[in-house]
């Protein structure tokens, strides 16, 4: 075994390595090594995760993001984008990415009006969990995109703000969301209570370190008792306002 190369494991050991990895490595460094990683990186399994937050391939999102989309062959299941992704960045994802599970958005402050927003209807229907990161345009994130999503269940809001029309749309709009985060967020109780009441199907719900209510209230205790997995460690009403900042 001590004698054992690297460039003599199996293929599929290689290519849940290098999967792991950052998209610069797996673009610029791991081709060059051998033609056994060559082969490898060249899987389409190697390109199920996709990080298109990364600062140093921002510059040059354009022309990679249909490399490794093309490299994938639409085995995408994870996707994150920030915030310069544009709109004909996500028409050409949801058409590419038919397998997407999971899908990070950061930093997404405004979105086009409605008639210009590119309709997600018959797209990513496999998508299961989104996660909003320091987002500020949240009510029209779920009203231009989990309403078209059958299998989503999933969601995860850091930072922001969640008021009333935001929890009233959750409610509304995901009938079938199980798993429920949002952290370092303005949160006010009157609008936890909105999400307690309406969420039926809730099995997780974790809104740590949230402003507008605290951790021991006693009603929002009671609601949450029938949720099998509940956290409210380090809310308050005393915090100042979170504008998510600190949270990139």
């Amino acid at each position: 075994m001590k004698d054992r190369k690297w460039e003599e494991m199996s293929t599929d050991c290689l290519v849940n390595i290098f999967g792991r990895l950052d998209m610069k490595s797996r673009l610029l460094d791991i081709p060059g090594v051998c033609k056994t990683w060559y082969q490898a990186v060249h899987n389409p399994l190697c390109w199920q995760q996709l990080d298109f937050s990364d600062f140093t391939i921002r510059h040059y999102r354009a022309e990679l993001l249909k490399i490794v989309v093309k490299l994938s062959q639409g085995c995408v299941t994870s996707l994150v984008l920030s915030h310069d992704s544009t709109k004909k960045d996500l028409i050409y994802l949801s058409k590419a990415c038919p397998a997407l599970k999971t899908l990070e958005l950061i930093g997404y402050y405004t979105l086009p009006s409605s008639k210009n927003y590119p309709s997600f209807e018959g797209k990513w229907k496999n998508l299961e969990f989104i996660s909003l990161r320091v987002c500020l345009c949240i009510p029209e994130l779920i009203k231009h995109i989990f309403i078209y999503l059958p299998s989503f269940t999933g969601l995860s809001i850091v930072g922001g703000d969640v008021d009333g029309d935001t929890a009233s749309m959750i409610v509304s709009l995901i009938p079938k969301l199980k798993h429920l985060t949002i952290n370092n967020a303005d949160l006010e109780k009157k609008d936890l209570l909105i999400i307690l009441r309406g969420c039926r199907e809730l099995v997780f719900l974790d809104v740590r370190d949230c402003n507008g209510f605290d951790e021991d209230d006693e009603e929002i205790l009671q609601l949450a008792s029938a949720i099998k997995t509940f956290c409210c460690d380090g809310s308050t009403t005393e915090h100042d306002s979170t504008d998510g900042s600190d949270l990139y």
